[in-house]
């Protein structure tokens, strides 16, 4: 607490207040130029004016005094987790505190809420883990030690709490840790999200998954990084609104494609290479021509000397053969877990071992002497790399050895080819080799973000998904040798600084000047002017480059060069930036010792001076590959390798690598601009990457091209707490009385800080916000916490002092009143006699000016009119030369035909032969525009022949629905059939017993009749007139009423008519029976009919599938005659009118007999009600059979059957093929 809390006063950084105010005995700090540290403690022993003796160890030296910088002397080794918490606040006094938590292994501390991160080189126990992310869970920044998972939790809780995007801005230098850093962040953030599901689980192993092929394929081992990052990354994780992990994403920027085929010394290519040597079992490594322990020219460094020794680079890459091993594991395993297959991943190492084949290729060269000579290839490693990546070995060689040159002439185009230089072979192979490794490396990025596709789920309209933003990208580079990556890799950290300082340190100081709080601004850096010379400097490259790809031949790096230094020196700001190089080189580096004066500028950058080499930055601006290599690329038949072509490279011969550079530069900051930001700042103790090795000098560089030094000052100097009002009344209420509740909250809050003596340097108010030092909102907090209070007698003060200030306020506020009006007229009589001398005044003023502007318009009208003059005389003088001009034109065509004449008469011939040529040419284009005609015609048949397969499947499955509705009709009318025969069979039955009640009845009363009938002829007198017996009988009949026998003839005869009735009524009964067997007959016959019918359908629907896929389906349901032989009427029954007959006949024959019998004529008419009841049966038993029929014609799946009785019986009482072609329409428009 003594170190936290002691006065922050004097501070002693140059240029801040109190810098001066030094005095004898106090502890500072001396800059050290020269040395390895940069900073030495020392004793103020004596001051002496602007300067002052300081005692350093053994000496005394004399600084100024605005040089020095206050130092606190720490008895008990306390370090500070927070740099604004430092005593005195300074750049030596950072770095001193840095220093000593890297000692102690604490290797994160704050600078408010940016994380500085310093690399130990070595595995910090118990610094990561699950149990340390548990612990840093729920955990505000402050409250536990600093740590990336802080951070990263404070960011997870905002954007659940918030809903908004956040983002991490991890930067720091090559070899800083900042790929580590990035991978620690998302561990957190993995964990922090949990695995709720199998998807959310998937998605976190293949971020976690993702990190190993991006490094393996992206990183390498330079002078400054065992794993530097080549190339920039955002990961982005998106999250639901639960903070549920729902989906992922990887985007790259500029992948250092040229390091694939050169590096420097001590350096290596990417770690791909030497992974697949150390890891591929030894039958794959044979298969794919290779030896484990050679070290192939694309895998060693450049020679930069002719002692350099083999053996002692072999021994130098000895040192990384476990790591490659172990590494080689993790990258196979990586590859499965995203989603490649065993084949995919062989393709990839067949790729790159084709590329390391056609690596020792480079060493080729030609005899220079001699022009037709071409480059000398080594046959047998260009077959192994053309068999690898599926290439024509001669056609790749020939694409290497000449280039094909096209030659403009009168009306026609040649193309030649050209045996390559050495340089230009070597630059067409290092072309492909890149291409091919950089589109590899895309195609990895994009199965990536593809693989996490797999398990992504679109959010619903009220769900939506939030990021977090993960940038780690390169740091600042000043190498040996500066190209054109470099530069964009510069670009982009002096874009990130600058928006660095526009988002914080600009923000910041905006803040306190629109709360009105006394704040004296101090210079921040801007990088605007670095950032305008590189974007012209990129201009003028793309427009050299694109003239090198159409072909101009003065076009070269050197000019491009020297365009560039010329332009920036005449522009006032960019010549600041942008320099030429010197004639002589002070470093004395071999690389600044080799560039003459047009292959390289100096641009001073933030962090420094940089030499730039512009040599090949043409060829590496233009993203297109050569047109023989791109050719060689798509007709692969190695599928992987054929995928990595690009159809359209020879329509557009310059695509521009810097202005797609900038343009995804900027949609990145419009990214994070949508992001609420989070900062971690990463630094590398030393060059030689070893553990317990603080170097002052290189963190000191670090600290201050990072700006960390500006945002320390302004946090430290200004307020890094800062409260809205409202939030600050209503969170510490209850540590004054409640009378102060009445006050308004600018006052309740200057009495708390008055209560709680809370010093006055350590607040102040804003407009709507309290502001605080560090420290103090933690002490108010505790406070409440503990439940403090505050001193009455203070108390009674503060309300004195509050009443006093009101009363103050009020007195003011009359005497502002009485002072107003007083003011305001005093005001508006100045503003009139202003405007009344200013009135006069131009009045004055104006009026020479209007004579002398009508003076003017005389002289204008004067010249007005002599140059109408002058006009007149010249279109006279045009007109007689134009005369003249005629005449000379008439001599020079009549040359002029002369001359085309005699042209004519001498190049007939040659035109002729070139006539002839362009029919053959002709020709030979209408054989090949046949060709391609065949060739799509053939591609069309093909397609067709498929269409046909697919409606035949199409029709074939419509045809078996068909057929199963068929059946399933067919069982249904077999169903009905059977009960209409049952229904039948007890009909027949009944009338069989009928017929044998009336058969028993009938014999009765012939029995009965035929014994009267006895007896009646016993009786009867002969028939003879003149016989006795008949005399007697007339007699006795005259003389007697009544007969002997009691018989009338009446009855007679009506006994003879019921006999005849009786035997009538069994033949209509046999005739009925001999009916019903016949309507069964042709039932049956109806049903085989039907079965045939259908059995013709069906083979009608295959023979028009066989022969037209697409035919109508009217044609086979209504085919001409088809349905012959079906009567949808029933036969007319003329049984009742032949019995009518039949019954006059009778009673004609037995109209005699009638007179003598008496019987009744009751049987007659029982007899004609039941024959007209079996009529009405087979009426009823008809339609029946009718409905069946007409279920078997109108098929449910077709169309609907007629509801209305009347509409079916007249639907089929007509032509049935008519019928049936008026149904086939109406299916045909249901079908469409």
């Amino acid at each position: 607490l003594k170190f936290m809390n002691q006065s922050c006063d004097a501070r002693g950084t140059a240029g801040m207040p109190g810098a001066s105010d030094f005095k004898v005995k106090d502890l500072v700090y001396v800059p050290c130029e020269g040395k390895e540290v940069p900073f030495l403690a020392g004793l103020v022993q004596q001051i002496e004016g602007s300067e002052a003796v300081i005692q350093v160890a053994d000496e005394q030296l004399r600084f100024p005094l605005g040089e020095l910088r206050r130092r606190f002397k720490r008895d008990d080794g306390a370090t500070c987790d927070d740099n604004t918490s430092l005593v005195h606040l300074n750049d030596a006094t950072i770095l001193e505190n840095l220093k000593a938590r890297h000692e102690a292994d604490d290797i994160y501390t704050y600078t408010a809420s940016v994380l500085l991160a310093v690399n130990p080189y070595k595995d910090v126990n118990g610094l990561y883990g699950e149990s340390q992310c548990k612990r840093y869970r729920g955990k505000h920044i402050g409250a536990l030690p600093p740590h990336p998972y802080a951070i990263a939790d404070t960011a997870y809780r905002a954007l659940v709490r918030d809903r908004k995007n956040q983002g991490f801005i991890i930067s720091g230098e090559s070899g800083a840790g900042k790929t580590e850093t990035a991978k620690i962040v998302m561990e957190y953030l993995g964990y922090v999200s949990g695995s709720t599901n199998q998807k959310t689980e998937q998605i976190q192993r293949r971020v976690q998954q993702a990190q190993p092929i991006l490094e393996s394929f992206g990183n390498a081992v330079t002078m400054r990084n065992n794993n530097s990052s080549r190339f920039g990354k955002y990961n982005r994780v998106f999250f639901d609104e639960t903070g549920t992990l729902v989906d992922a994403s990887v985007t790259t920027y500029l992948l250092e494609s040229s390091r694939v085929v050169v590096h420097a010394k001590r350096e290596r290519t990417y770690h791909c290479f030497y992974e697949m040597l150390r890891g591929l079992p030894d039958e794959k490594l044979s298969k794919l021509q290779l030896q484990r322990d050679k070290l192939y020219l694309l895998l060693g460094s450049e020679p930069t000397d002719s002692q350099d020794d083999p053996v002692q680079e072999m021994q130098w890459h000895a040192q990384f053969k476990e790591r490659d091993a172990k590494l080689f594991q993790h990258l196979c395993s990586a590859l499965s877990t995203v989603g490649f297959s065993d084949e995919e991943i062989d393709s990839i190492f067949q790729v790159l071992a084709g590329l390391v084949h056609l690596g020792d290729l480079s060493n080729a060269e030609k005899d220079e002497g001699d022009e037709a000579a071409t480059v000398q290839l080594d046959d047998q490693i260009l077959d192994k790399a053309s068999q690898l990546l599926g290439m024509d070995a001669a056609e790749l060689g020939a694409a290497l050895r000449r280039r094909k040159v096209r030659i403009q002439h009168a009306g026609r185009e040649s193309l030649h080819e050209v045996p390559r230089t050495t340089s230009q072979f070597r630059h067409a192979l290092h072309s492909l080799i890149k291409a091919l490794y950089k589109r590899l490396f895309e195609r990895l990025v994009q199965r990536i973000n593809s693989s996490f596709g797999e398990w992504r789920q679109a959010p619903e309209e009220d769900d939506q998904w939030h990021q977090i933003g993960i940038l780690d990208i390169y740091g600042f580079e000043r190498l040996q040798r500066n190209s054109f990556e470099q530069l964009c890799i510069n670009l982009a950290n002096e874009r990130l600084q600058q928006y660095f300082v526009e988002n914080v340190l600009v923000a910041e100081q905006e803040l306190y000047k629109r709360e009105a709080l006394p704040w004296v601004g101090l210079p921040l850096p801007d990088s605007t002017p670095v950032v305008t010379a590189i974007v012209q400097t990129f201009k003028t490259l793309d427009e050299y480059s694109q003239q090198l790809a159409k072909g101009f031949e003065k076009t070269s790096d050197e000019s491009f060069c020297q365009k560039t230094v010329e332009d920036s020196q005449k522009d006032t700001q960019r010549k600041e930036v942008l320099r030429p190089l010197k004639m002589s080189n002070k470093r004395g580096s071999k690389a600044g010792m080799g560039l003459a004066m047009n292959e390289g500028f100096v641009v001073k950058h933030y962090a420094g001076l940089v030499e730039y080499n512009t040599k090949g930055w043409l060829d590496k601006n233009n993203d297109r590959l050569l047109v023989e290599c791109e050719e060689l690329i798509c007709d692969s038949n190695l599928p992987f390798v054929a995928s990595l072509g690009e159809s359209d490279g020879g329509k557009v011969p310059f695509r521009s690598i810097s202005k797609k550079y900038c343009a995804d530069l900027e949609n990145l900051l419009e990214t994070l601009n949508t992001c609420h930001l989070h900062y971690i700042r990463c630094f590398k103790p030393n060059e030689c990457q070893k553990p317990a090795i603080f170097h002052e000098t290189l963190v000191m560089d670090q600290l201050v091209q990072c700006g960390t030094i500006e945002l320390v000052k302004i946090m430290h100097d200004g307020y890094p707490n800062r409260c809205p009002f409202n939030e600050i009344v209503k969170r510490f209420r209850d540590l004054l009385p409640e009378s102060f509740q009445r006050y308004g909250m600018r006052t309740f809050i200057e009495a708390l800080m008055l209560a709680y003596d809370v010093p006055k340097e350590e607040w102040a108010l804003g407009m709507s916000r309290l502001f605080l030092k560090a420290g103090q909102l933690k002490a108010l907090e505790d406070m409440r916490t503990e439940g403090a209070e505050a001193d009455p007698e203070r108390l009674r003060q503060i309300v004195h002092d509050i009443i006093r200030k009101k009363w103050l306020r009020a007195n003011h506020a009359i005497q502002l009143v009485n002072y107003l009006p007083r003011f305001l007229s005093a005001l508006r009589t100045a503003r009139a006699a202003r405007t009344l001398c200013t009135r006069a005044l131009l009045i004055g003023r104006l009026q020479p000016m209007l004579t002398a502007a009508r003076e003017k318009l005389r002289l204008r009208a004067q010249a007005a009119r002599r140059r109408l003059r002058g006009a007149v005389w010249t279109a006279r003088l045009s007109v007689k030369l134009m005369q003249q001009a005629k005449s000379n034109r008439r001599e020079r065509l009549v040359n002029a035909v002369y001359l085309r004449w005699l042209l004519h008469k001498r190049l007939q011939p040659a035109i002729q032969g070139a006539r002839k040529r362009l029919i053959a040419l002709e020709v030979k284009r209408e054989a090949e525009r046949r060709r391609e005609e065949e060739r799509r015609a053939a591609e069309e048949k093909r397609r067709h022949e498929e269409e046909m397969e697919r409606m035949k499947e199409q029709l074939r499955k419509e045809y078996e629905e068909k057929e199963r509705k068929l059946a399933e009709a067919a069982a249904e009318a077999k169903r009905q059939e059977e009960e209409q025969a049952q229904r039948a069979a007890e009909a027949q039955a009944q009338q069989e017993a009928e017929l044998r009640r009336v058969k028993e009845e009938l014999e009765a009363k012939k029995s009965e009749e035929a014994h009267r009938a006895e007896a009646l002829v016993n009786d009867v007198p002969s028939p003879c007139r003149n016989s006795p017996s008949r005399q007697s009988t007339t007699a006795e009949r005259e003389t007697s009423a009544e007969p002997e026998t009691g018989v009338s003839a009446s009855e007679v005869k009506e006994l003879r008519e019921r006999v005849r009735k009786m035997e009538e009524n069994e033949r209509e009964l046999m005739s009925k029976e001999l009916q019903f067997k016949e309507m069964q007959e042709r039932i049956q016959r109806m049903e085989e009919m039907m079965e045939e019918k259908q059995n013709q359908t069906r083979e009608e629907m295959m023979r028009l599938l066989q022969k037209q896929p697409q035919a109508n389906l009217r044609n086979f349901y209504s085919e001409p005659g088809a349905h012959e032989g079906l009567q949808m009427t029933p036969p007319r029954d003329r049984g009742d009118r032949d019995c009518r007959d039949r019954d006059r006949g009778d009673r004609r024959r037995l109209s005699t007999a009638s007179i003598a019998t008496n019987c009744t004529v009751d049987t007659v008419t029982v007899d004609r009600e039941r024959r007209k009841s079996n009529v009405h049966q087979q009426k009823l038993m008809w339609k029946e059979h009718r409905e069946i029929l007409m279920t078997d014609l109108y098929s449910p799946d077709m169309f609907d059957l007629p509801r209305n009785p009347r509409t079916r019986r007249s639907s089929v009482r007509g032509d049935p093929l008519q019928s049936l072609e008026e149904d086939s329409k109406r299916f045909s428009k249901v079908g469409r």
